[in-house]
């Protein structure tokens, strides 16, 4: 044990010290073990809207703010009481009379992750009264513009800003297959991917092949999941693109690659020539996109989706995101705290690693020289072209 703590804690150091790749990649934030500054917990997503201004989201309902590029960081309380919950008369007192951050996830969430309640008054505890189970984790941020952007992760859970990241309030996801009492059922799969079409439609996909619709700019999402039973195999949806109003995609675990030509009426397979689990996806138009996933995988499409190539990476790492600024200069980050770049549209591909062995779970590019990743042990890195 003690071996483990100094082993540890000297990785911490090198987190500390340490620029990566000619002194472009930086430390912002530190391991957990040697910050100390109590707010811990794995990260999974960060997202600049500018050089300057950005968010990371991570376990706990963790939510952390900077200003100033990624020097300092910010933590942002929020309430996790969704749309219409209460206090029961005569009970004791909900989220609402709970410290900022401390709420748990929907009613009926005491359990652990994934054992979720249904909407206010229908089943489980109370309406306000959120059990034991803690704030679920953040897995992924994405804005429609400066002001309106949305976080999902666990249980479930939806989060939006209207003031551009300032505050979020909860909106509520729900099942279109009644439950058994008749009411809308439940809703507890991990979200993942989402994204907007319009003003008023959008989309989000998780895990259990989890894929949940808008109609009303956010407020509510209804969708449905195929919950796997014992013996069966569980697959999970990681990412969703849309390319159009009308043409999107979805990717996820064993290969899973689905095409909407119709706005998210219906989903066809498309076979992308490998079964390793899909993690990330970006598309620069409906033509020119990358998908990342399991041992060092990245796939190019130049025609749409018709046919995906794959390019040459020299990783054996899982990759769990991917972003491109332009046609030539892109990012992807995965395992072993390993970042590739590539400047000739993934033809080639640099691959180097922060120091540690976490994994890097998120990437976010404003332009060819200014870049940020974060991993599963608190540390945010930041790229800036010397």
């Amino acid at each position: 044990m003690i071996r483990t703590i100094i082993s540890l804690f000297g990785v911490a150091l090198l987190f500390s010290f340490a620029t990566v790749a000619d002194a472009e990649w930086t430390v912002l934030r530190e391991d957990d073990i040697l910050r100390g500054d109590g707010i811990d917990g794995m990260l999974h997503d960060v997202y600049f809207t500018d050089n300057q201004h950005g968010l990371v989201v991570g376990d706990n309902g963790l939510i952390l703010v900077t200003t100033d590029g990624g020097t300092t960081w910010g933590r942002i309380d929020t309430t996790m009481r969704p749309p219409g919950a209460g206090q029961r008369a005569g009970g004791r007192p909900g989220a609402a009379g709970r410290p900022p951050g401390a709420g748990g996830g929907p009613p009926g969430e005491g359990g652990p992750p994934g054992a979720g309640g249904g909407p206010p008054g229908e089943g489980g505890p109370p309406a306000g009264m959120f059990g034991g189970g803690g704030p679920p984790p953040f897995y992924h941020i994405y804005f429609v513009n400066e002001s309106v952007g949305y976080i999902i992760g666990g249980r479930a859970t939806i989060m939006k800003t209207e003031d551009g990241g300032k505050t979020w309030a909860r909106k509520r996801a729900m099942s279109d297959t009644p439950g058994r009492d008749g009411r809308p059922g439940r809703m507890r799969a991990n979200l993942m991917g989402i994204q907007m079409i319009s003003e008023t439609t959008g989309f989000i996909a998780g895990s259990e092949n989890t894929i949940l619709k808008t109609t009303d700019g956010g407020e509510t999402w209804v969708g449905s999941s195929e919950r796997a039973r014992v013996g069966e195999t569980r697959n999970n949806l990681e990412g969703i693109w849309f390319v159009s109003p009308t043409t999107g995609w979805v990717i996820g675990s064993f290969g899973t690659l689905m095409q909407t030509t119709d706005g998210g009426e219906t989903w066809e397979k498309r076979n992308p020539g490998f079964d390793n689990n899909l993690f990330g996806i970006h598309f620069l138009d409906e033509n020119t996109g990358w998908i990342s996933g399991q041992e060092g995988l990245i796939l190019h499409t130049a025609d749409g989706g018709e046919t995906w190539n794959q390019q040459e990476t020299e990783s054996y790492d899982d990759l769990h995101d991917i972003t491109f600024v332009d046609s030539m200069v892109g990012w992807a980050v995965g395992g072993f705290n390993s970042v590739l770049h590539t400047t000739d549209g993934g033809k080639t591909w640099t691959v180097s690693n922060i120091p540690g062995a976490a994994n890097l779970k998120g990437v976010h590019a404003t332009d060819q020289n200014n870049c940020w990743t974060i991993n599963d042990w608190g540390v945010i890195a930041g790229y800036k072209a010397q």
